[in-house]
């Protein structure tokens, strides 16, 4: 009988997240094939704040579109932009949370950053021979560092790359 319940509770399981992995695999599957690069969806969203983008994702709501968080010129405001995919144009915008963004990282490090968010983007994607579908920032003792996924023929790949705009696929 425990045996017939756990089997019970591994399919429940393997069901509820089912949509998820789909999800995920769909948003994938419109990043990679969106006219507008994730490099493109960050210049428009770094054009429109006079910025640096932080973080930036696809998102299959609404059609599917680029959502790129940015932190302003001054390093006091952070902006979230929807990037359509197929115009790259940027087609509205949300501020967001700046305290619990920042916890981690201070804005003057993220800032004072060698490499930016588009140039570990473009080393990712070369270190992996792929097209990048998410990337964001991250902490990596006082310096900055990037995460990128990058779609390949064999899959989804996450690369780091180094304040230095060193790759390495983990």
């Amino acid at each position: 009988m425990t045996h017939k319940l756990a089997l019970a509770a591994t399919f429940a399981l393997g069901a509820a997240f089912a949509p998820l992995s789909a999800a995920y695999a769909d948003s994938t599957e419109m990043a990679r094939n969106a006219k507008v690069s994730l490099t493109q969806a960050v210049q428009a969203a770094e054009a429109k704040s006079g910025g640096k983008a932080t973080e930036v994702e696809f998102e299959d709501d609404n059609g599917g579109r680029w959502e790129v968080k940015a932190l302003s010129a001054g390093g006091d405001k952070l902006v979230e932009y929807y990037v359509d995919p197929n115009s790259g144009q940027v087609t509205g915008e949300e501020e967001q949370t700046f305290e619990k963004y920042f916890t981690m990282l201070k804005p003057e490090a993220f800032q004072k950053a060698t490499t930016q968010l588009a140039a570990a983007v473009a080393a990712a994607e070369t270190k992996a021979s792929g097209k990048a579908v998410s990337a964001e920032v991250e902490r990596d003792g006082e310096v900055v560092s990037y995460e990128i996924d990058v779609a390949t023929a064999d899959g989804v790949k996450e690369v780091r790359v180094d304040a230095n705009g060193m790759a390495k696929m983990d």
